[in-house]
């Protein structure tokens, strides 16, 4: 069925809402897509040699996501940091990165969402998307560049009709 809706939604209906309970779905299938094609960028390749992790955090906290590549211990590694990274987003609803600099110019109490600074990720790759009524999906990526993370959810996201970044 996931194949039939990615074939639906990719086709020349992409402004056609998709069934917001199959979002995060499409967004990891999205990124499945994707991952090759970053990897032929050096930077990623050389980061990474393969490995990385995606997660999003969806409605009702459902989640989604792979991890990617051959060593079981590199691709933990990076789901683990994924995951912190989707968490604070899903918590804050901002991105990674940008959460913290607004934490440390004193703009948000970190305390106001449950977080405390050494929790804070503060790498980039958390990006807030939401679904066309307003819910937030928190995802992630980890194992390249922090804005290379961040680029392929975006560009994952803009794939996928009903999504926004948030």
């Amino acid at each position: 069925m996931l194949a039939a809706v990615l074939r639906d939604c990719c086709s020349d209906t992409m402004n056609t809402p998709v069934d917001e309970t199959e979002l995060e779905s499409l967004l990891a299938e999205q990124v499945r897509q994707l991952v090759p094609v970053f990897l032929q960028e050096k930077a990623c390749a050389d980061m990474s040699s393969g490995n990385a992790a995606f997660l999003v955090i969806g409605r009702g906290g459902r989640i989604a996501g792979q991890v990617f590549g051959t060593e079981q211990s590199r691709g933990r590694w990076c789901l683990g940091i994924a995951l912190r990274k989707a968490s604070q987003v899903w918590a804050t609803g901002h991105a990674t990165g940008r959460f913290e600099e607004l934490v440390y110019a004193g703009k948000l109490n970190e305390g106001d969402f449950g977080l405390h600074r050494p929790d804070l990720i503060g790498w980039e790759g958390g990006v807030p998307l939401r679904c066309a009524d307003g819910t937030l999906l928190a995802a992630a990526f980890s194992g390249f560049p922090g804005e290379r993370d961040v680029a392929i959810v975006k560009e994952a996201a803009a794939r996928v009709p009903g999504l926004s970044l948030g």
